[in-house]
C-alpha cells in the first residue's frame, strides 16, 4: 500500500507529529501535540475506512498519545513504518517501511 494513503488521514489530524507503526497485532498511530478534544475514535474509523477502501484486510488499530514521536539514532522521525520482517507478511504487507 502507498503511503498516501495514511497521509490523506494524518495530514488533516490536529497534531504536532504522527507516525503509523504496523506490528504483530496491528496498527498503533502514535500521536504528539494533539489539540484538545481531538477524537481518537474518529482517526480509528477514518483509517479503517480508508484501507478499507483499499480492498486491504483492515487490521486492528490503535492510537496512542505520545509527548514525541520517536526518532532513529541519525534523528529522523519516520512518518510510516513497520516492525514486521517482509517475509512475514503477504504482499509485502499494509506498509512498506521508510528509511
Amino acid at each position: 500500500m502507498q503511503p498516501i494513503v495514511f497521509h490523506r488521514v494524518m495530514d488533516a489530524v490536529p497534531a504536532g507529529g504522527w507516525q503509523v507503526a504496523q506490528g504483530p497485532e496491528g496498527l498503533t498511530v502514535l500521536l504528539s501535540g494533539v489539540r484538545e478534544g481531538f477524537a481518537d475514535g474518529a482517526l480509528i474509523d477514518s483509517l479503517k475506512r480508508e484501507l478499507a477502501g483499499q480492498g486491504v484486510i483492515v487490521p486492528p488499530v490503535e492510537v496512542r498519545r505520545v509527548p514525541t514521536i520517536p526518532r532513529t539514532i541519525v534523528g529522523k522521525a519516520p512518518l510510516i513504518k513497520s516492525h514486521l520482517p517482509a517475509s512475514e507478511v503477504p504482499g509485502s504487507g499494509i506498509l512498506r517501511e521508510e528509511p
